[in-house]
């Protein structure tokens, strides 16, 4: 299956009188999940959709309370507190209204329960302590492990009880989201300090780690495993860069596999320049996208999900999580709201799970600008008959049009020979006449495609079509 988006211009020969345009995700409070356990900095909640169910899981942080902490790490002469994670689930049949189910009897977990929806405990003797500190997430749906019983893959860095960031890097795993085990601890890879999110990049057959090369390094670094046995040393992906706002730092960055590119959603955290230690401050998300699952790219140096207003959830910060297709062709945007800024009080209950949504591809689009605009994609290779374009025409029209090689538009395939189409569709198809469709101009030679828009938007094709990409290479 062909896809050809427009978060560049790599799929395009030429277009006039069109401006690309950043997709702008719609926030979505009634589907808000609040609960006095969570606070800003520990939350990074992720949600599911069960293939089998139909069912939206959701999982996230909550941070336990100061006076665990202090009376924790007061048996081991510390001083002061610094949070730690749970892990909660919630449920819902449409991943709006949520319900928190109680877990203790099904459960019987050995340590401490803080909520009736926990599912995960601190009491961690494999990892050399009764009680841990724990900060991982988001929690990752895998469906490429083959053992059903590591379906659910919950990402940790740790600490003992009373210290930072001292102890190793683990994982645990769950067939249901419910039920988990600790299966492997990481003594060589030592705890950092942000939640390291894990993708599968299928080009590689490799499980990619989100992580930091060290405490406190505020870039991009990814870490390649194929086994959880061995793992490659981090490996440098993004960087600030002069365009970026004075002293932003990149705190995380969750990666989702989308049609044939990866998604990245940055995570901007933007720094008081007069403090002297590490600084803190608001977080956003950016949009980042690859072709490989290595070499990503910005889409424009500003936000993509932006904060709400202050007093909100996600008035301080928004980390998002993930991302997923819903069962009506929706992009959906799960993530951690919080009031306060980043680590600006973590006595707050000020975060909470929240939702914003998007026309399915969405990321970037073109639109005309003034009038009529036109449009011609590089050369492809017609593999059957399916060919669906995403636009938005609501009072002009578009046409299409199916060009050889050379340019020349073929006969019968003009725009004086396509069907016209006015409307909103995710998956026009386009008709020329006497029933001419797509599949008819196969031959297994070089194709284009033109289209005309006016007053309009197009967001994406895709079909029974194979994008070259070298303009002047013999297939």
């Amino acid at each position: 299956m062909g896809y050809l988006h427009f978060l560049d211009d790599w799929g395009l020969i030429s277009y006039a009188n069109l401006e690309r345009r950043l997709g702008e995700p719609r926030y979505v409070p009634e589907a808000t999940l609040e609960d006095e356990l969570t606070e800003g900095t520990w939350n990074f909640p992720s949600v599911v959709r069960e293939p089998e169910t139909g069912r939206y899981i959701g999982f996230y942080g909550g941070a336990v309370s100061p006076e665990f902490l202090q009376r924790l790490n007061a048996k081991r002469g510390a001083r002061g507190y610094i949070r730690t994670q749970i892990l909660c689930r919630a449920e819902s049949a449409d991943g709006i209204h949520w319900e928190k189910p109680d877990y203790r009897e099904q459960l019987k977990l050995s340590g401490p329960v803080f909520a009736p929806n926990q599912v995960y405990s601190l009491h961690q003797p494999k990892l050399g302590s009764e009680e841990y500190r724990l900060s991982g997430m988001p929690v990752y749906y895998d469906p490429y492990d083959p053992d059903p019983q590591r379906r659910y893959k919950y990402y940790l860095s740790g600490a003992f009880a009373g210290l930072h960031i001292r102890g190793p890097q683990s994982m645990a795993v769950s067939p249901d989201g419910i039920h988990w085990e600790l299966a492997h601890v990481f003594k060589d890879l030592p705890a950092v300090d942000t939640p390291s999110s894990v993708f599968y990049n299928p080009l590689e057959q490799a499980y990619i780690i989100n992580c930091r090369r060290d405490p406190g390094d505020r870039r991009i670094f990814f870490r390649k495993t194929k086994d959880w046995i061995h793992f490659d040393p981090p490996r440098l992906i993004m960087h600030p860069e002069p365009e970026d706002p004075p002293l932003v730092g990149f705190y995380g960055m969750p990666v989702v596999r989308y049609e044939n590119i990866f998604i990245g959603l940055l995570w901007l955290i933007y720094n008081d320049p007069t403090r002297h230690a590490l600084p803190n401050g608001p977080i956003e998300c950016a949009l980042t996208y690859s072709y490989d699952g290595w070499n990503f790219n910005r889409l424009f140096h500003r936000p993509f999900i932006r904060r709400n207003e202050l007093g909100e959830h996600g008035g301080g910060c928004i980390y998002t999580g993930c991302m997923l297709v819903d069962e009506n062709h929706q992009i959906r945007f799960y993530s951690g709201g919080s009031k306060a800024e980043h680590f600006q009080n973590q006595d707050l209950a000020d975060a909470a799970l929240m939702l914003h949504t998007l026309r399915l591809d969405g990321f970037a689009y073109y639109a005309t600008h003034a009038g009529r605009g036109r449009m011609r994609t590089r050369p492809f290779i017609i593999t059957g008959d399916d060919l669906r374009v995403n636009v938005r025409v609501p009072y002009g029209e578009i046409r299409a049009q199916i060009l050889d090689e050379r340019g020349q538009v073929l006969p019968g395939f003009s725009f004086a020979d396509c069907q016209p189409f006015t409307g909103d569709e995710l998956f026009w198809r386009p008709r020329w006449s006497e029933g001419r469709t797509f599949g008819a101009a196969r031959d297994n030679q070089r194709r284009q495609l033109e289209f005309e828009i006016n007053t309009g938007e197009i967001y994406a094709l895709r079909g029974d079509f194979e994008m070259l990409n070298s303009l002047w290479k013999q297939d």
